[in-house]
């Protein structure tokens, strides 16, 4: 995004130098792409990120039919040098779109770091992270069995039995957190939805709010 390319000027009929030619692509396509991996339905998710190129460029033939009387789509960004470079991008990034989770609260990213800080003391310049980052990973996605998983893996002795005890009642309750957590943020997200179309000009619009949980009495979570 910050080299130097060199685009056709529609209006001046004039090859223009641009610098950083994407400056300002995510205020353009962030909510898109917010509502894109907020789908859980893969090929849904799929076509509407491939879709995103001709969206951001004014095409709009691929993009869902709307019933608002107050909307009309915007023109798009008019370059086809741009338009190439955003397509290589996105099909680059293609098959990485079904891996990824639906967006929704951050608040399971930031246990995942703090679990990955546990393992990464702050006050130490470790030479070599990957190693301890892998074993966060695996204790975060089995809890209960990646230990054991480790010590197959590299033929170690079997730990002692007050230390299998208290490392399972720990899991448990990290597990019991965890559900609690997830919970949590499933209400605050359902309490209040609201449905955002991306213009492709820069600006958004809010078309309608809808009350998705009639669960009133919600906790906040801290």
């Amino acid at each position: 995004s910050h080299k130097t390319v060199e685009v056709f000027n529609d209006k001046t009929q004039k090859i223009e130098k641009i610098e950083r030619p994407f400056w300002g692509l995510n205020a353009s396509l962030s909510m898109w792409l917010w509502s894109c991996f907020a789908k859980e339905n893969i090929d849904k998710r799929t076509k509407m990120w491939e879709n995103c190129v001709y969206h951001y460029v004014g095409n709009h033939s691929f993009c869902e039919p709307h019933n608002y009387k107050c909307f009309e789509w915007q023109k798009g960004v008019n370059s086809i040098q741009l338009q190439f470079m955003l397509y290589d991008w996105v099909h680059k990034w293609t098959p990485i779109v079904s891996k990824v989770s639906s967006i929704g609260s951050t608040c399971m990213n930031e246990a995942f770091n703090s679990k990955i800080a546990c393992y990464l003391d702050k006050s130490r310049a470790w030479k070599n992270i990957n190693i301890r980052v892998n074993v966060a990973i695996l204790e975060w996605n089995d809890p209960e069995h990646f230990l054991g998983d480790i010590q197959k893996a590299l033929h170690l002795p079997p730990l002692p039995e007050d230390c299998v005890k208290l490392f399972e009642e720990n899991c448990y309750s990290k597990m019991i957190l965890k559900q609690k957590t997830v919970t949590k943020g499933s209400k605050k997200q359902n309490k209040y939805k609201k449905s955002i179309q991306s213009v492709p000009g820069g600006d958004y619009q809010v078309f309608k709010s809808e009350w998705e949980s009639e669960d009133e009495d919600i906790d906040d979570f801290d």
